[in-house]
């Protein structure tokens, strides 16, 4: 019998994870003998873990909410992008390394392109300034958008982010500018990102009809959620058909990590539509 290679995902809660049979489908599909488990842990005991796990002969890890900044703190080397968003939800194990890496971005960007989405040039909202957001921007200002604009329910958040990332942004040749979520000036969208998890909490959407309004007859809306019709995505149907939740995004940083693992590029069309169906 071919060496089981052991991976797993760690998060609280995590029942609801498709991580596993995403991971075992890719496996499946270059006949890699694979298992992968989820653990339900939280902060106080994610070191000892972490540890264990290493231990046990796992190989790699993925880290869901509300593990990804403890995970940044536990690695001791980091990609450029896990080190810039302080977010990790792929550990690798090398050695006696901790390599911590962040697949979110990429995978909201190479969603985006499946779903024909433009970001090169264009005006993005990005709604949401904590983990989420932060976990995405890199990749969403690699990709040369015009501007992006952000916002956040306590504003300060958004002013702290926008001073953190300018200097990137500028680099790449971005423009970062902060809203106010009653915002009156009129903006043009592209592309609307929902990067909180209000509808975890709230029945709301986190936006007026106002700000739906900015966005341009051809444009797109975006939620990071997946797994139900959110109040976000309720109100942007108002505005226009194309409203896409994060099942994508969730299947292509997967997708990522399982790169970053096995050095291999495993097929993704299908593997939305078979998850939508179980």
């Amino acid at each position: 019998m071919k060496n089981i290679k052991k991976f797993a995902v760690l998060g609280h809660p995590i029942s609801h994870s498709l991580s596993p049979q995403i991971h075992l489908l890719f496996a499946k599909e270059f006949a890699i003998n694979l298992e992968y488990k989820k653990f339900d842990i939280n902060k106080d005991n994610f070191f000892e873990s972490i540890n264990r796990l290493k231990i046990d002969g796992y190989q790699g890890l993925n880290i869901t909410l509300p593990l990804k900044n403890a995970a940044y703190e536990i690695c001791n080397k980091l990609s450029e992008r896990a080190s810039f968003s302080k977010s990790v939800n792929t550990i690798t194990f090398l050695g006696d390394n901790i390599i911590g890496d962040s697949t979110d971005g990429r995978g909201l960007i190479n969603d985006l392109s499946n779903k024909k989405i433009k970001i090169k040039s264009k005006n993005i909202f990005l709604v949401g300034a904590g983990g989420a957001a932060n976990g995405a921007i890199y990749d969403l200002i690699q990709s040369k958008p015009e501007k992006i604009f952000l916002t956040n329910r306590t504003f300060t958040k958004a002013i702290e982010m926008k001073k953190y990332w300018n200097s990137f942004a500028k680099k790449n040749q971005v423009i970062l500018e902060t809203i106010n979520l009653d915002f009156s000036n009129k903006l043009y969208f592209d592309l609307i990102i929902n990067a909180t998890s209000s509808s975890l909490t709230s029945q709301h959407s986190p936006l007026s009809e106002y700000a739906f309004n900015c966005l341009k007859d051809e444009g797109a809306c975006y939620e990071m959620m997946y797994g139900f019709e959110t109040p976000f995505m309720t109100k942007a149907y108002e505005k226009t058909d194309s409203v896409y939740d994060g099942l994508g995004m969730l299947v292509e940083q997967a997708a990522a990590s399982f790169n970053i693992w096995h050095q291999l590029v495993p097929t993704t069309e299908n593997i939305e539509s078979y998850l939508k169906s179980l």
